[in-house]
């Protein structure tokens, strides 16, 4: 059996801080094609299966209101954005191994550094799409809170933090 020993106080000596950053939010980009009338209409229609299995509170992932009909920012072709909490991850990430059917999924962690989180730092299920990372800047000064309201990723509450 495999026990974490791991604390944070004892051990905070043997990690920088950059090292014991913990990525708390990703984004799960949807891809179709969107001149083929087939293959748009299966995206759309797993993104309204999410939706109906966020209101049954199967998952809290959030998708955007929006989906693109054409290429927006670095993505080339139609596409759709989920944003996923920390919190829900593993399950987000199951359930679209498992349902993703013919559309490619670029899976990366929202950071200050937005074209490695697109490039280095991401996965993809399905195959891979072509990225215009010309479009995306390499840093940003902080990291934008996507729903704070929901009080997951970013905005949870730190445990951790000794001055409250």
């Amino acid at each position: 059996m495999l026990i974490n020993n791991f604390n944070k106080e004892e051990d905070d000596n043997l990690l920088s801080k950059a090292e014991a950053e913990e990525i708390k939010e990703y984004h799960f980009h949807v891809y179709f094609l969107q001149d083929n009338k087939q293959n748009r209409a299966s995206a759309l229609a797993l993104r309204e299966k999410i939706f109906k299995l966020i209101e049954k509170g199967f998952f809290h992932p959030v998708p955007l209101d929006t989906y693109n009909d054409s290429p927006r920012g670095p993505h080339s072709i139609g596409s759709y954005e989920v944003w996923c909490p920390k919190e829900h991850f593993s399950r987000v990430y199951s359930w679209f191994a498992l349902h993703h059917g013919v559309h490619s999924i670029l899976i990366h962690p929202l950071t200050q550094y937005e074209v490695l989180d697109h490039s280095d730092r991401s996965a993809w299920m399905g195959k891979p799409v072509p990225l215009d990372l010309s479009k995306l800047p390499e840093y940003v000064d902080k990291i934008p809170l996507q729903y704070p309201e929901l009080g997951l990723g970013y905005s949870a509450p730190n445990n951790n933090d000794k001055t409250k």
